[in-house]
């Protein structure tokens, strides 16, 4: 399950890096607006994750973690295919609503998972942050579409297929988690 969970984090990770550097040129060149919407946009979802983050906290009291972080992941699916579609400035600052979901579900509540998932805190808490880095690297290669045929919209669209495979690998490590959890606790 380490390797599962550590991987489909990675998967996600690279997403977020990926599109978020690349948004400026996809605002400026591919949607051939001025630079300005793609700093609000980015602003207006960097904003908008705090209160995403504290609304999130609340919901963990009620909801399973695997739960939000799975709706955290579809979020971001949405929001990747959404991209790859945009055409004017109010849908792009609409999607950002998405796109802080997902960050927030990917920062706090993946946080949260990986500790539930994985034994020791420290131990989680070091590969969770590792996910990010390693997640880094990946962007490369996702960046690298622009320059194909499929362009900016193609970059999303590989997000978005990346954010469905490592959120479908979380479910699976997730149930199989919380399965051995309630295992141990009725022998226990």
């Amino acid at each position: 399950g380490v390797a599962g969970i550590v991987v489909a984090f990675v998967l996600v990770q690279a997403t977020n890096a990926a599109t978020t550097a690349v948004l400026i040129l996809y605002v400026s060149e591919g949607l051939g607006l001025p630079v300005l919407w793609a700093g609000l946009a980015l602003s207006l979802a960097a904003g908008l994750e705090i209160p995403a983050l504290v609304w999130l906290g609340r919901l963990a009291g009620r909801f399973s973690l695997l739960t939000l972080m799975l709706i955290g992941c579809a979020c971001g699916i949405g929001y990747f295919v959404g991209m790859a579609f945009v055409r004017d400035v109010w849908t792009l600052l609409a999607l950002q609503v998405l796109n802080a979901a997902f960050v927030a579900a990917l920062s706090g509540i993946g946080m949260a998972l990986f500790q539930q998932i994985i034994a020791g805190p420290g131990f989680a808490t070091g590969l969770f942050g590792n996910t990010r880095r390693v997640g880094n690297i990946l962007t490369g290669p996702l960046i690298a579409i622009a320059g194909t045929p499929w362009g900016y919209p193609g970059v999303f669209v590989a997000c978005a297929a990346l954010a469905a495979l490592g959120g479908a690998t979380i479910g699976v490590v997730g149930r199989r988690a919380a399965r051995r959890v309630r295992q141990s606790e009725s022998v226990g």
